[in-house]
């Protein structure tokens, strides 16, 4: 299937999903205006199409609707009853609502989460005002945050989606595998990004969240983890380096995993190394334990953060786990503490087919950074690794 063929396949799936999760009367109204400028992530995700004029889509559990600037018409993929519009939109849209028996707009905008955010306040005021009560008998309509069906669409995946993020995650596995082959003595941490990015370019992928950012690269014990762009920390005999990297494929889902090497020096890891690792990995296991449907976020993340404490290691100070998709911050359900910067996205249920990472990490005085994460599906019982799991220190060249 082309790369353009199987996005729009994705797409249409996710559509679908979204209209199965509408109630009577409820329509989901999507509004974007140049989107290649200000991207709304929820168009990007059921529709796939950059716009330019002020532009609606609406969704019903039947039908869908795209109200359009008419050179951006043919653009919108299939599956939408597509209206083109010259000097206004407003009557096209007014009809459209009273038609689909709207009593309910859901509207993208949201406190907590970023992905569910994507409608501007000046885009809302017009929108409101397009739709506000009239002489043409226009139903009072109630309005409301689109946030918990988005967060939802979001983050539950379908098998088409399970297969494309699988196949960014072979990938990301592929480079990493490579990368450590390569690597040698006075190899900087620069110097390993770019190796990373010419296999990228090689295979027509790019990193998940940005070639200026992905990937982070921290090697020995000067180097703390950050998302700072890799510098020029090198690599010397018995050094770990550390690695959070991911691919984007052309279809637009990516991965995001974590590894942790050792360039070897003749002698096994340290005593304290190995231990360290040890208790990283066994707390990802634990955080696996927990992931399962209806256990809220921030419980998955206290199995993990109390494992790695009563191991005699600081608490990391980030989320366990985080949805993944076609972006590495996917939204929905946060496995992370009840902090206040997390807001109420810890407290939502873990859902089955949802995705997320599993990631922590410690640092290790006088050897460096040990980071773990690994990518998994949600399931009716423990979960399936699409990551091929990092069960034991990885040795470098």
């Amino acid at each position: 299937m082309a790369p353009n063929t199987a996005a729009n396949a994705l797409q249409d799936g996710k559509r679908r999903q979204a209209q199965a999760l509408l109630g009577n009367g409820e329509v989901w109204l999507i509004a974007a205006r140049e989107s290649g400028v200000r991207p709304e992530p929820a168009l990007t995700l059921v529709a796939g199409v950059d716009v330019t004029w002020d532009s609606l889509f609406l969704l019903t559990r039947t039908e869908a609707v795209a109200i359009v600037g008419r050179f951006d018409a043919d653009a919108v993929p299939p599956g939408w009853t597509v209206h083109g519009y010259d000097a206004d939109l407003r009557e096209l849209l007014r009809a459209e609502v009273t038609r689909l028996g709207a009593r309910r707009v859901l509207l993208n905008i949201s406190e907590d989460d970023p992905l569910c955010d994507g409608l501007t306040s000046g885009l809302e005021r017009r929108v409101r005002g397009w739709l506000a009560p009239g002489p043409d008998r226009m139903p009072d309509l109630e309005w409301d945050s689109a946030a918990l069906l988005l967060g939802q669409l979001r983050s539950v995946k379908t098998p088409e989606e399970h297969a494309a993020i699988r196949e960014a995650v072979d990938l990301a596995e592929a480079h990493l595998r490579e990368m450590a082959a390569a690597a040698h003595p006075g190899w900087r941490e620069r110097d390993v990004a770019a190796f990373l990015h010419g296999l990228c370019r090689r295979d027509d992928a790019e990193p998940s969240w940005g070639w200026n950012a992905c990937p982070n690269v921290h090697i020995g014990p000067d180097s703390r983890p950050s998302h700072a762009p890799p510098g020029d920390h090198a690599l010397r005999p018995g050094d770990l380096l550390h690695i959070d990297y991911g691919v984007r494929l052309s279809h637009g889902y990516c991965s995001d995993i974590q590894r942790t090497y050792r360039l070897p020096d003749g002698q096994p890891p340290a005593a304290e190394v190995q231990a360290a690792f040890r208790a990283c990995w066994n707390a990802i296991q634990a955080g696996a334990d927990a992931l399962r449907p209806g256990t809220p976020g921030h419980a998955v993340d206290a199995a993990a953060r109390a494992a790695l404490v009563a191991a005699g290691y600081p608490e990391y100070q980030h989320a366990l786990g985080h949805g993944l998709g076609r972006a590495t911050h996917d939204g929905g359900t946060l496995l992370g503490p009840r902090w206040p910067r997390y807001g109420q996205t810890v407290e939502g249920p873990v859902r089955e087919n949802e995705v997320y990472t599993l990631e922590l990490g410690v640092m290790v005085p006088g050897h460096g950074f040990i980071g773990l994460e690994e990518d998994v599906v949600v399931r009716d019982g423990p979960p399936q690794w699409l990551s091929d799991r990092q069960d034991d220190l990885k040795s470098l060249g």
